[in-house]
């Protein structure tokens, strides 16, 4: 079983190669929606940019939303599971930044995911192993005909403040999981939001998996899904809007409009999305010193 955990808490060689992995996902592995085009990496990218209803949208959108949370859990799974075979290295797991910038959780590290955009370069990322110089990260897809090849970032130049510990810890103690506008998953995508914003540039874009941290943030979403599970045993996992259809659970997660051809093969109803087990990853409280099984699901 996979075991995810805090970025801060991997050692220089795991980092290394979870670094190594993205850049052969990104430069040799074959895209499957546009052979020629682009790289597999690249892929993940138009996936989301169609779930934002940008390029080939599809439907339903899984943003704001029930979706939101096993759609994504499912994205970012399927990545981690790219990486592990374009290196051929299984041990390669996904880490979470926890939305700190303090010491050793702070991710913008020149050898790990790089700095800010420079205001001098269009925002541009000019250090780090995604900066355009090094002619190993090039962009391919964006939300319109932009056409920037290089990864750019503008911390804080949106105003939206990155989440404090306060302000997690009390979207943490809200249920149920879904209940407008006051629900767990209502205002913890809202705080997802405002990441996306603070980091700017390519996050800020339909298109934001173009930026690596992308996945560093959306593990850390899915870590803190686990968590409020776990918080709250009592809770349903997932919830819908009283209008929502019959038979929801079952319903099959959409990754691709029928112009486009399938990202993988396999297919996932959101039932199958609620159990980190089943999907053979667990996260790890390294600061605590154990590591956290999720509960059985509770649907």
């Amino acid at each position: 079983m996979d075991i995810r955990r805090n970025h801060r808490d991997m050692t220089v060689a795991q980092k290394n190669a979870f670094i190594r992995a993205i850049l052969i996902l990104k430069n040799q592995t074959p895209s499957i929606l546009r052979p020629g085009q682009q790289y597999r990496y690249d892929d993940f990218v138009q996936i989301h940019k169609n779930s934002m209803g940008q390029g080939n949208p599809i439907f339903p959108n899984p943003h704001r939303n029930p979706l939101f949370f096993p759609w994504h859990r499912i994205l970012i799974r399927q990545f981690e599971r790219e990486l592990q075979a374009a290196a051929n290295d299984p041990g390669i797991t996904l880490p979470y930044w926890n939305w700190s910038m303090s010491g050793a959780d702070n991710p913008f590290v020149d050898d790990f995911m790089g700095r800010d955009g420079d205001a001098r370069f269009e925002q541009r990322v000019t250090i780090g192993p995604f900066a355009f110089e090094g002619q190993v990260f090039g962009i391919k897809v964006w939300d319109g005909d932009e056409g920037i090849a290089a990864l750019r970032r503008n911390f804080g130049a949106a105003g939206s403040p990155l989440p404090t510990v306060q302000e997690i810890e009390s979207v943490m103690n809200r249920t149920p999981y879904w209940s407008e506008p006051e629900g767990w998953e209502n205002q913890m995508e809202r705080m997802h939001n405002n990441v996306h914003s603070w980091v700017g540039g390519n996050m800020g874009t339909a298109a934001s998996p173009n930026d690596p941290i992308f996945f560093l943030h959306h593990c850390h979403l899915d870590y803190l899904w686990e968590r409020w599970k776990r918080q709250h045993p009592a809770e349903e996992v997932i919830s819908f809007a009283e209008n929502a259809p019959n038979g929801m659970l079952e319903a099959t997660m959409i990754f691709h409009p029928d112009i486009e051809p399938a990202p993988w093969q396999q297919t996932w109803k959101i039932s199958q999305a609620l159990d980190t087990a089943a999907l053979d990853y667990r996260y790890d409280f390294s600061s605590a010193g154990t590591a956290i099984t999720p509960p059985e699901s509770n649907h």
